[in-house]
């Protein structure tokens, strides 16, 4: 008997429910629109990103394109597949992605250098306050890697 009353009430569990997740009830959801499969296409942004260095007084300018959203990881790593480009980072358990060398020029505790991350839009040079790991290029902005002192 108990066997009975465990498989019916299994079965019933197991029953639709008319009505739920039907489109003029997704607002009853928690989330309306979750789970659900929408196709949208991404903007293609056009970045370009300056590599200077102020001991030697070179800057060379990459130009690329990259998916709306997508970090400045992803664009360097881009850069790095299809232009002669190369960088290298290590990853930092508590903060992330740490940008180490830009074509390989390292930071050094040694002698304070680094390599500063910049973003310009128009005529305003802005220090970023995240890493490349979670930055996100707009379209038609300069992202500038300045390797300097602290």
């Amino acid at each position: 008997m108990a066997l009975t009353v465990i498989i019916l009430l299994c079965f019933a569990g197991l029953l639709p429910f008319p009505g739920l997740g039907e489109r003029e009830h997704s607002a009853l959801l928690p989330f309306p629109g979750l789970g659900k499969c929408e196709h949208s296409e991404l903007a293609e942004l056009l970045v370009e990103v300056d590599v200077i260095n102020e001991f030697v007084k070179k800057i060379v300018t990459y130009n690329t394109t990259a998916k709306e959203g997508m970090p400045m990881f992803g664009v360097l790593n881009h850069l790095q597949d299809t232009q002669i480009f190369n960088f290298t980072y290590s990853i930092n358990k508590s903060y992330g992605i740490y940008l180490e060398s830009v074509n390989g020029v390292p930071g050094s505790k040694e002698n304070h250098t680094y390599w500063e991350l910049l973003s310009m839009n128009g005529t305003s040079i802005t220090p970023l306050s995240v890493g490349i790991g979670c930055y996100q290029p707009k379209n038609k902005e300069i992202f500038i890697m300045n390797f300097t002192t602290y």
